[in-house]
């Protein structure tokens, strides 16, 4: 493994360096299935690059960031694809979804943030996303050959689209409730970058040896969730 050699990185709970993190072990989508399964059975994740096309990726970036311009939280002069924070906005009118910064999960945002707030909502029912980007071949075909379910995998909607905006603060160690506190291990889940991310950019940071089902238990169907998009400053 590779210790982390980034400045300022870090999460709630302190900094994170070589001595305390290291990187994600990656793997080539087009190893062999056994392979493939054998290091999720080790590891409890599989970090994957190049399942979806980038195209399909950028277009579902752009159309994000697009549905946002309205609210002024891009930068002047830059594309929605680009997904530039304007840096002479307050960051705390454009608050994060499912972060964890409310009480009870509440919306967060008082009223200068209720139209950001609105359309971050909005955009997980628009076609782009809810039909084209969660149900894209690329990734169902690839779950179910690496699940071996073929036919039988079934997509669940269930998902979180999250933005990360420069000086927000990070989220805590944490599992999600619907997903891993208490359930049968009959699903795979997948959080799908919508764009590059940077490492210390909004990324996702993997608990080592926390608890996780074996595959061979795990039979029934998938579910995906955390598409997330990075907000660059520059």
């Amino acid at each position: 493994m590779v210790g982390v050699q980034v400045d300022n990185l870090a999460v709630n709970d302190g900094p994170l360096t070589s001595e305390n993190a290291t990187l994600l072990r990656p793997s080539d989508p087009t190893l062999p299935l056994e392979e493939l399964r054998k290091r999720y059975d080790e590891d409890g994740y599989l970090l994957l690059k190049g399942v979806l096309p980038r195209e399909d990726v950028l277009a579902a970036r752009d159309a994000y960031f697009s549905s946002l311009e309205s609210t002024g939280v891009l930068k002047p002069g830059t594309t929605p694809v680009e997904g530039v924070f304007d840096p002479a906005k307050d960051h705390l009118d454009y608050p994060g979804i499912g972060a964890g910064h409310i009480g009870g999960n509440g919306k967060p945002g008082g009223e200068r943030a209720a139209a950001f707030v609105d359309l971050a909502l909005d955009a997980h029912y628009q076609d782009w996303y809810a039909n084209k980007f969660c149900n894209h071949p690329a990734l169902y075909d690839f779950i179910a050959r690496f699940s071996d379910w073929g036919k039988n995998t079934l997509s669940m909607r269930r998902t979180l689209l999250r933005n990360n905006l420069p000086k927000s603060k990070p989220i805590g160690v944490h599992y999600d409730q619907i997903f891993l506190r208490y359930g049968d291990p009959t699903s795979i889940t997948a959080w799908v970058p919508m764009g590059d991310i940077k490492l210390n950019g909004g990324g996702l940071i993997y608990l080592e040896n926390g608890l996780f089902w074996p595959l061979s238990l795990v039979k029934v169907s998938w579910r995906k969730f955390a598409y997330s998009l990075d907000l660059r400053n520059r």
